[in-house]
């Protein structure tokens, strides 16, 4: 079975309940947290950098909308950065 690239392949759950991490083969790139905001649980995705005052946020997405985040993050990440090499296929 091949299995096919997408942003969400780059998805990986942390120890920590409700964060995951985006990556660019394994760079870190972004977190994905649930957040309440307003009594609404939300994910939060923000850009990833060892110093928490340097992540940049990207966006607030509902909370079953995770492919979303995930593309919506990967999106940045490639505009910001150029193409990545994690998408071969």
């Amino acid at each position: 079975m091949v299995q096919v690239w997408s942003p969400m392949s780059q998805l990986q759950r942390s120890p920590e309940p409700g964060v995951w991490y985006v990556f660019d083969n394994s760079k870190r790139i972004a977190i994905v947290r649930v957040v309440e905001v307003h009594g609404r649980k939300l994910l939060r995705s923000v850009t990833f950098d060892h110093d928490p005052a340097q992540r940049q946020l990207i966006g607030y997405f509902p909370e079953d909308a995770m492919r979303l985040a995930v593309e919506v993050t990967w999106s940045e990440y490639v505009r910001h950065t150029g193409p990545s090499t994690s998408n071969r296929k």
